[in-house]
């Protein structure tokens, strides 16, 4: 399994989140409404996230590394198109969190 990879996909996908995002701001277009490509952005990176979920599991810090891991979070976060996807993910922190495979402090704030 090359977990260095998956860590660059993941990144990946959350940069093109950000870069679509930033696009919005200098358009002065975020905020007004949820833009159709930003919510085809986000189901895009839930739906590849989900594979890497079925394949590896939850994105840990120990297998993926921080960077990866932080990016996970946020593509999990912006998938308001997907809430089955979004519960999926909510279990498997539950579980990440018990087996103390991350840290609470981002998603039970």
């Amino acid at each position: 399994m090359d977990y260095s990879q998956i860590a660059k996909t993941i990144i990946a996908l959350k940069n093109n989140d950000l870069e679509f995002r930033e696009k919005l701001i200098k358009r002065g277009q975020l905020g007004k409404g949820y833009n159709k490509e930003m919510a085809q952005i986000h189901n895009h990176n839930a739906t590849i996230l989900n594979e890497i979920i079925d394949e590896i599991g939850y994105p840990t810090e120990q297998n993926v590394g921080k960077e990866a891991n932080d990016a996970a979070w946020l593509i999990i976060q912006h998938a308001i198109g997907q809430p089955n996807f979004m519960k999926k993910c909510a279990r498997l922190l539950v579980v990440a969190e018990r087996k103390h495979k991350i840290s609470s402090k981002n998603w039970r704030t």
